[in-house]
């Protein structure tokens, strides 16, 4: 896949991520999340996948801090 289609992948999986939050439980995310990873690296070309866990990581930090910061 191009660049622009894994960031095609990647944005969509940072909008469904709050549907998988609450699907989920708290030890099955890292799961979902690692399965995630694997398929989109699947796609790309190796030279891609350094770029594509970058922005996995930075979405999945994202996440993490939302939904952190919503917790009292």
């Amino acid at each position: 896949k191009s660049r622009p289609d894994l960031d095609a992948m990647i944005d969509e999986i940072g909008q469904r991520l709050d549907l998988l939050h609450q699907a989920s439980t708290a030890a099955s995310r890292a799961e979902v999340w690692t399965n995630l990873t694997r398929a989109v690296l699947r796609l790309a070309a190796p030279e891609d996948h350094e770029y594509v866990y970058e922005r996995l990581n930075s979405v999945f930090k994202a996440h993490v801090l939302k939904h952190s910061a919503s917790i009292p």
